[in-house]
């Protein structure tokens, strides 16, 4: 008997004409950041505080401890507490799904689905749903009964660390043993590859390689919140074999939200008739997740569902069933869908909706595809995942859409039409990406581990607590949106400018649209001035502006408030007084015309270049040498070390500075303002060559303990210079 929730595909006359595609997709890359799945890493050693240093920032750490107790009094998020540990210990982290800004779910190397910022926006919560797994079931294709059940293996897909990690139910209750002696994991951004071979089943070889759609210079796909996962499982044994994988997911993100109640799972169908190839036949699962918030002591209910899919065509021998009705904090339920699944390797429940989940309850859903497997052969197995959050809210509660809105739309109930787009587009997600790396991974003068680090370092584009908005709040009718990433997930900070020098090397080749959408942001919050003499200063105690007009801001805000609205939410220094942030905006305008030759950007840019030149010339430049100068205490983006006078750090950003603007302003037609800057380059260098003795440049111009130093980014901004081709 067959259930209403078991489809079996087979072939018929109208896909006998039709060759059904095959892919060749279970190669490994040469170069990947790989690990046995067996591998234990000691428990990460924690920051700490020498007593020496521990006395010299007791004042500070007083101050923080106070200003997080009454940030948390208020409701709000504060930018850091170091006060609080950070729940996972042990290294588990892999490449992360998703887009760009889309919300992100980390998969872990030993198959955990482990990190997540979908909602609250901006927030990254790292929390190991024990739910979330692939498993296998796997059994002869011919013989008694009894010899099939003796044959029978059923495991989930995943290894256990034994540091650090405390799981959930789910995996006491199935089995999940496996050691991860014959597994191995290899990442390398925006896909990673997990090999079983001939673990759990001897006679099976699997790989599961993971993709998600992040593109260089596609600004569409690059934003969709989903990932595909491409089972290759290959019989290299001579027996004919039945094999089913499973994929299950909990209805929630592992946080409190779950067990609220009100949530609901429904099996969809999809079938796709073409007359120029086969067709095809799309299987999934939505979870209907109703979420609140509060904000600001207002509960609102934001869209969010998740959704997993599979997709047959027409000719293959395969079977899908399904589980709606699993709660994922229940033993017995646990139990009762693993004992199924165990029997046969697929489910029989002929219900295409569950019922909504109780007050207490976290429930999940499972989709199994059950296939023939012959002696010397493989097959594929196709999942993918997809989320719809489309709605974000700060503090001003005003809503901002995710970019992929623009694409789906905006009412938070496309998730099936992202997932189909997906199941029929990775193909040449996976030719775009390859397509970019290899000329990179090909190139016999960079060292491999250069070469792996330059992708997988990319990963926090997508897992950075990042969002990217559909730019309907811009007065620009045509526009890419909006672009923020986090300083750190424990640092709280969007778009933190200092450190953004660095990192925008990525968005400015890669995305450089986006770039210049951060740029237009820092511009914007640059001019204005934030509060007056209400900003507490943690490193000393004292009141300050949150910013002053003309000076860059560190940040363009915290989640806990309203970014974009109210920039510069980082109160440990003043900023207004730091030499570095100013000099960063010139020579990263710089560095993305030379990287974009987009004239149109750099005139529009150039009014705010003037402004914020001027601002440092007034308040930190001394006329007599035309030379930046340090007030002695931590004035930049090293925010704990203290420089005095001429510094080879902040002088050197200066300095290239100055002969970015002469560049621009060359370029511009402005002759009056590139000489005026040519000369004070001139005058500055002279004051800055006295750093120079015996051979290197020391650390400032003071007669302090650390004076002749040598700081390992203090030429950051001769790095610059050749970036921007200026010598």
């Amino acid at each position: 008997e067959i259930k209403m929730s078991e489809y079996w595909t087979h072939t018929s006359s109208e896909s006998q004409d039709f060759q059904i595609p095959t892919h060749d997709l279970d190669q490994l890359p040469a170069i990947a950041w790989s690990r046995s799945l067996n591998d234990e890493f000691k428990n990460v050693k924690e920051f700490s505080v020498g007593i020496a240093d521990g006395f010299k920032y007791l004042g500070l750490a007083w101050r923080l401890r106070k200003y997080i107790q009454e940030q948390k009094k208020l409701d709000q998020i504060p930018i850091l507490d170091p006060f609080n540990n950070y729940p996972i210990k042990a290294p588990l982290m892999g490449v992360p799904l998703g887009g760009l800004g889309s919300g992100s779910i980390c998969r872990g190397w030993r198959g955990d689905f482990i990190r997540w910022s979908i909602l609250p926006a901006g927030i990254v919560n790292p929390k190991i749903v024990g739910f979330n797994q692939f498993s296998l079931y796997s059994e002869p294709l011919y013989g008694e009964k009894q010899y099939l059940k003796d044959n029978n293996i059923t495991q989930v897909l995943h290894v256990k660390s034994k540091t650090g990690v405390d799981y959930s139910m789910p995996l006491k209750n199935w089995d999940a043993n496996m050691s991860g002696e014959h597994s191995t994991y290899h990442g390398l951004f925006p896909q990673a590859w997990t090999v079983h071979d001939g673990e759990p089943d001897p006679d099976l070889k699997l790989t599961c390689r993971q993709v998600s759609p992040v593109i260089p210079h596609n600004y569409e796909e690059s934003s969709f919140p989903c990932g595909v996962f491409i089972w290759t499982i290959e019989n290299e044994s001579d027996i004919d074999k039945k094999a089913s994988l499973m994929f299950s997911f909990q209805n929630g993100m592992g946080t409190s939200s779950d067990t609220d109640g009100g949530h609901t799972n429904h099996y969809f169908k999809r079938t796709d008739y073409d007359e120029q190839a086969p067709t095809t036949t799309t299987h999934g699962i939505v979870l209907q997740h109703d979420y609140s918030t509060k904000i600001n002591g207002n509960v609102i209910h934001s869209p969010l569902c998740f959704g997993i899919a599979t997709k047959i065509y027409s000719g293959e021998n395969k079977r899908v069933s399904y589980d709606l009705d699993v709660i994922t904090n229940s033993n017995k339920s646990l139990k009762k869908m693993w004992k199924k699944f165990k029997s046969c390797g697929s489910f029989d429940s002929a219900r295409e909706h569950s019922n909504p989940s109780k007050k207490g309850e976290s429930i999940g859903a499972a989709l199994a595809v059950k296939a023939e497997v012959l002696s010397k052969t493989k097959i594929e197995i196709v999942f993918a995942i997809g989320w719809d959050a489309p709605v974000m809210r700060f503090k001003s509660e005003y809503k901002y859409f995710r970019r992929y809105t623009q694409f789906f739309g905006k009412e938070g109930n496309v998730v099936e039409d992202i997932l189909c787009y997906a199941l029929d587009s990775y193909i040449d997600w996976i030719d775009a990406i390859e397509s970019w790396q290899e000329p990179i991974l090909s190139d016999p003068g960079l060292p491999d581990p250069i070469k792996m680090a330059l992708f997988n370092e990319l990963y926090y584009l997508v897992d950075g607590g990042s969002i990217w908005t559909d730019g309907h709040e811009l007065d620009s009718i045509e526009n890419f949106g909006r672009y923020l990433y986090l300083e750190g997930h424990e640092y709280l900070m969007f778009n933190t400018y200092d450190v953004h020098f660095y990192a925008s090397f990525a968005l400015s080749m890669l995305w450089p649209e986006l770039q210049k959408s951060v740029q237009r942001d820092i511009a914007a919050s640059a001019q204005k001035q934030f509060g007056e003499n209400d900003w507490k200063i943690l490193h000393d105690g004292s009141v300050a502006t949150r910013k002053v007009s003309w000076a860059v801001p560190h940040d363009l805000g915290n989640p806990g408030e309203s970014p974009w609205l109210l920039p510069n939410c980082y109160c440990i220094q003043d900023i207004s007084r730091w030499k570095d942030l100013n000099s960063k905006f010139v020579l990263q305008v710089m560095r993305d015309y030379v990287i974009t030759q987009d004239m149109d950007f750099l005139i529009e840019m150039w009014p705010f270049i003037q402004g914020i030149i001027a601002y440092v010339q007034e308040n930190f430049v001394d006329k007599s040498d035309g030379m930046i100068r340090n007030e002695g205490f931590p004035d930049q983006t090293y925010d704990v070390w203290s420089a005095t006078g001429v510094s080879a750090y902040t002088g050197g950003l200066w300095l290239a500075c100055l002969k970015s603007a002469q560049n621009m302003a060359n370029l511009l037609g402005y002759d009056i303002d590139a000489r005026a800057f040519e000369l004070q380059f001139e005058q500055a260098s002279k004051s800055y060559a006295q750093l120079f003795k015996d051979g290197y440049y020391t650390y400032d111009s003071s007669q302090n303990k650390h004076c002749d130093s040598i700081q390992s980014d203090q030429l950051a901004g001769q790095w610059y210079a050749f970036a921007s081709k200026l010598g």
